[in-house]
């Protein structure tokens, strides 16, 4: 077995893992493995030249500008080669590599949290999460999928403003991150005033929403129950910033690790406005 940073030769092997593993969409991996892939802050182990373990990383940037981070994901394994520490391997690596780059902080959301106790993460951020049923045939007619890119990278950056932690996205950034929603089956909806909009994916148990930004709890309100007559449920969970102005449960989905010692991670997680909206 091999342990060995990715090179740009790997993209088609690690696209190919990913797909094996998660079961995303061909327009999604293909568009990931476009941009978002970064294979020399990635790892992967190679049983006689084959990929069969990876823990892949991208540098991100976040609203404190002493903080150089990355965000990890991807971090997967062959089912018939788990149980072998292969992926400590990889994340152990990625993380070292990370270090000698300079980076401050590792960023992660995990589906599993616990996995990721023993390497240090710790809780970072803070999200609502909360609950809405399906919008009426009247609330339904102030919703439109008619995009307004500039409208929404507008309330997006509005937003970022009062965030922290929240990753920061030029407007070359903000439709490069549309086209992923789109790529993975996505769609986005919006208030037909501009003040709000949210990215679901369809599935048929229901709705993930990705991503939800607007100016006012009951435009929050609107675009979540709107979301949620897209689910065959009729109901909608979604994280929201703490400050949306909507009931629901606090939770903390992302999670940090500091690369230095001088990274002040217990600070950062006091901040209960901390938010991260991308998770790949």
């Amino acid at each position: 077995m091999t342990i060995r940073p990715l090179c740009s030769e790997d993209r088609f092997a690690a696209m190919g893992l990913w797909q094996e593993v998660f079961h995303d969409t061909l327009p999604f991996a293909t568009f990931f493995f476009t941009y978002r892939f970064a294979p020399t802050l990635s790892f992967g182990a190679f049983d006689d030249g084959r990929l069969v373990s990876m823990s892949l990383s991208r540098p991100v940037v976040t609203g404190i500008p002493t903080l150089k981070a990355v965000m990890i994901s991807g971090v997967s394994t062959l089912p018939e080669y788990r149980r072998r520490g292969l992926m400590t391997e990889t994340l152990t690596q990625l993380l070292q590599n990370a270090k000698e780059q300079s980076f401050d902080l590792a960023l992660l959301s995990p589906a599993i949290p616990d996995l990721y106790v023993p390497f240090g993460f710790v809780p970072l951020t803070y999200a609502m999460r909360t609950e809405e049923t399906a919008a009426t045939p009247d609330e339904l007619q102030l919703i439109t999928e008619t995009p307004d890119p500039i409208r929404h990278l507008v309330i997006y950056l509005a937003c970022a403003r009062s965030h922290p932690l929240m990753l920061l996205r030029n407007q070359k950034q903000f439709q490069l991150a549309m086209q992923e929603y789109k790529a993975d089956g996505g769609r986005t909806i919006r208030t037909i005033d501009g003040n709000g909009y949210l990215c679901f994916l369809p599935g048929e148990n229901g709705v993930e929403v990705t991503e939800c930004f607007a100016a006012s709890p009951a435009h929050y309100r609107l675009l979540l129950r709107a979301a949620a007559a897209f689910s065959p449920s009729k109901t909608v969970s979604a994280d929201l910033p703490v400050d949306c102005g909507l009931p629901g449960t606090l939770i903390r989905p992302v999670h940090g690790f500091a690369l230095k010692s001088n990274v002040p991670l217990d600070r950062i997680a006091k901040l209960r406005k901390t938010y991260i909206v991308e998770h790949y």
